[in-house]
């Protein structure tokens, strides 16, 4: 079954985005466009590689439903944010313990823990803080005794482009469940008043965040070159799901297998932020 061109597009009440602009300079962000424009064959656009979404909120303020509230968490995965909000109003059947229920459903069927229930009320009296609590950074260096030379070009590459590069990268949201590790992944930092806020919000109202506040895993990178093609759909799996944008890095002539694994992927679970590129084409750009 293929999808139709015509498709549902949601509307995302609040998004609070982070500008690669002002993160990386006008400069570091042209270069940035140019070899990810490259490396997707022009498939993302300079707007959707200058604001990366860090936190999205759904509003919800009238006598809703079940299924609407549901539709909403679905919507707020979809955003590839990395903090979700449902924000109801408890009026008629709907509460927030009815919400926490739909969120938990919700949650196994994304794969996304990160998504939290809050009334108005709360926001309301989070705005009476007066001061944030300090962000907790969970990134732990991993200590590579032996780098392929891949590796090495992109932790050279990303230190380039103002990234924070990192190897056999272990997602923090994956601690206590099976532990993948990226082969390389280039982190953004997340600028210090919003990691302040969404930990201060956090902490006042018990909410269990699973990722890391202080860094975005803008782009994941797995290399994939004489491996079979489970181990491949694995690595397409985890690129989706643990960076904002992924790639996999293969042998020209695996390319076709590859792609086609991606697609199958995409139509089955929306992995669609995956690009296969071959390995000449990094070891040029780098």
């Amino acid at each position: 079954m293929q999808p139709e061109r015509d498709e549902y597009t949601p509307y995302i009440d609040i998004v609070w985005f982070i500008d690669l602009v002002n993160v990386l300079g006008e400069e570091g962000f042209s270069r940035l466009h140019s070899i990810v424009f490259s490396w997707t064959d022009g498939k993302i656009s300079q707007d959707a590689l200058r604001f990366i979404p860090y936190a999205a909120f759904e509003v919800e303020v009238s006598d809703t439903t079940s299924k609407t509230v549901y539709s909403d968490f679905h919507n707020l995965a979809a955003t590839r944010a990395a903090i979700k909000f449902e924000v109801i109003e408890e009026i008629g059947d709907m509460n927030l313990e009815r919400a926490k229920r739909i969120r938990e459903s919700a949650i196994r069927f994304c794969g996304d823990a990160d998504m939290f229930v809050l009334t108005p009320n709360m926001l309301e009296d989070f705005l009476n803080v007066e001061s944030y609590s300090s962000t907790p950074c969970l990134l732990n260096e991993r200590e590579a005794h032996s780098l392929r030379h891949v590796q090495r070009k992109l932790v050279s590459l990303g230190a380039e482009l103002n990234l924070k590069g990192m190897v056999e990268f272990t997602p923090p949201e994956c601690v206590g469940f099976y532990t993948p590790r990226l082969d390389a992944a280039w982190l953004v930092n997340v600028p210090k008043a919003a990691a302040d806020l969404i930990s201060t919000i956090a902490k006042k109202y018990s909410l269990r965040v699973a990722r890391d506040l202080c860094h975005l895993t803008l782009f994941g990178f797995e290399y994939e070159k004489e491996t079979g093609q489970k181990h491949i759909a694995g690595g397409v799996a985890n690129l989706s799901r643990h960076s904002y944008i992924g790639f996999l890095i293969t042998s020209k002539e695996k390319i076709s297998t590859v792609r086609r694994i991606i697609n199958k992927y995409s139509l089955a679970f929306g992995f669609n932020n995956v690009f296969v590129v071959d390995e000449d084409t990094i070891l040029e750009a780098a």
